[in-house]
């Protein structure tokens, strides 16, 4: 459950080069299309090619789930295989701890892969809390992230605050080789939004009824290369408020069209799981009351271990959105950057986040490291115009090893341009 919501959780979440800043876009157009390198190992001298799998350790997931890992490597030659590479996809999903990864030779003189696994607990209660800038808001989901065993998400749970109520669901069908996976998702939200600036300042303020659906399929067309196309609807309809400030004009709308494409490659160097990824994702949405927009936004992750245990992580994105209503403007997680507040939204961005991620210490529940990046981004909005911020954000991060959810992060902000100090929380979400 990446961002349960916007404008529900504050989680995070003047510069010389912006004398030119057709320079920036450019690096950061370089880097998020920078390619992503796939490779595989050839035979080795011993002639002898992996022929099957054994797994073991499966209590509630489905044989098949694993198996459509491991199919990808049957056909290598056993002595030039990386053992790192099938571990990495085992923690890849998310569900699964790998124990043992190991190459052995049948009675019968086949050579295999033996796997040992470990499953992580995937259905629980999540209890939620935030307090800041005057707002207290609390809530309960029930998650279950692998659901009836096939890796498939499901979470449904609600929160409420000073400022207003949200109620959210979602089900994400992972699919299998051959077949597409699906989602279909529904919301309801009554709450009062604030826009703000760098400084968590209010720069719009309106009471706010909001509801919408969402259904989309997903192909993979191999173990890296994902497709997907979605469709939704949306109404958000505005609210009397005392203390309104610069509401919107009128009411909202929508349908909306979305297709992605994206590449992901994984890698395990023993301490932390890194990965090398690409997307591109476009949208169309019409509105019931006149109006339409595109949406174009590209994102790049490039994250390579320097030696194990310590990593360089690149993260760029680009958001372009023009003619976009100021209800359907969008938070600096487009950018992926967090030394902007999550109530900060913008038409367009274009951002980039440079730094270091180092293992510190592992325990029977995960990993802990720490993680430290100077982050640069563009935006462009109605109210606050083009502005440029960059800052340093660091984190110390939890990966979690029996529970079923990526990673946890607590940390820090600080943007520069602005002067303004952040605290970050991050829950289940990729770093």
């Amino acid at each position: 459950m990446k961002d349960i919501h916007r404008s529900k959780n504050r989680i995070s979440s003047d510069f010389k080069i912006m004398k030119n800043p057709f320079l920036f876009l450019f690096l950061c157009v370089f880097f998020t299309a920078t390619p992503v390198t796939y490779g595989h190992s050839q035979t080795g001298e011993s002639g002898k090619i992996i022929t099957g799998f054994v797994v073991s350790g499966l209590k509630r997931t489905k044989p098949h789930v694993v198996d459509t890992l491991l199919e990808p490597f049957v056909g290598r030659g056993a002595d030039s295989l990386d053992l790192k590479e099938v571990h990495a996809a085992i923690l890849d999903t998310g569900i699964l701890e790998p124990l043992t990864v190991e190459i052995a030779d049948t009675e019968g003189g086949a050579t295999v892969l033996a796997v040992s696994v470990r499953e992580k607990w995937s259905i629980f209660p999540m209890p939620i809390f935030f307090a800041g800038s005057g707002n207290i808001n609390g809530g309960l989901f029930f998650v279950d992230t692998n659901a009836f065993g096939l890796n498939d998400k499901f979470f449904l749970g609600g929160m409420y605050g000073v400022s207003g109520w949200l109620l959210m669901s979602a089900y994400m069908h992972s699919g299998r080789r051959g077949f597409p996976g699906w989602h279909l998702s529904a919301s309801f939200e009554r709450s009062e939004r604030n826009d703000t600036n760098q400084r968590d300042e209010d720069i719009r303020r309106f009471g706010i009824e909001s509801g919408g659906v969402s259904a989309g399929l997903s192909h993979n067309f191999t173990e890296a290369l994902n497709a997907g196309l979605s469709f939704s609807y949306r109404q958000l309809m505005l609210k009397e408020s005392d203390a309104a400030l610069s509401p919107p004009d009128s009411d909202a709308r929508a349908f909306g069209v979305n297709t992605d494409l994206s590449l992901r490659k994984s890698y395990w160097d023993g301490f932390l799981l890194s990965q090398e990824s690409l997307s591109a994702d476009y949208g169309f949405t019409v509105g019931l009351e006149g109006f339409t927009f595109h949406k174009l936004s590209l994102r790049g992750t490039y994250q390579k271990s320097l030696k194990p245990g310590f990593r360089v992580n690149l993260h760029t994105g680009l958001l372009y959105q023009p003619d976009v209503p100021v209800l359907f403007e969008s938070s600096p997680q487009a950018a992926q950057v967090n030394i902007l507040p999550a109530s900060f939204n913008a038409r367009h961005y274009a951002g980039a986040s440079f730094g270091f991620e180092k293992y510190l210490f592992k325990i029977s529940t995960g990993t802990v490291s720490f993680m430290t990046a100077y982050q640069l981004v563009f935006s462009e909005g109605p109210v606050l115009g083009s502005c440029f911020d960059h800052g340093l954000a660091c984190s110390l991060v939890f990966y979690l090893s029996k529970l079923a959810i990526p990673a946890i992060g607590l940390g820090l902000a600080y943007d520069v341009s602005s002067a303004h100090l952040l605290f970050s929380f991050s829950l289940g979400m990729s770093f």
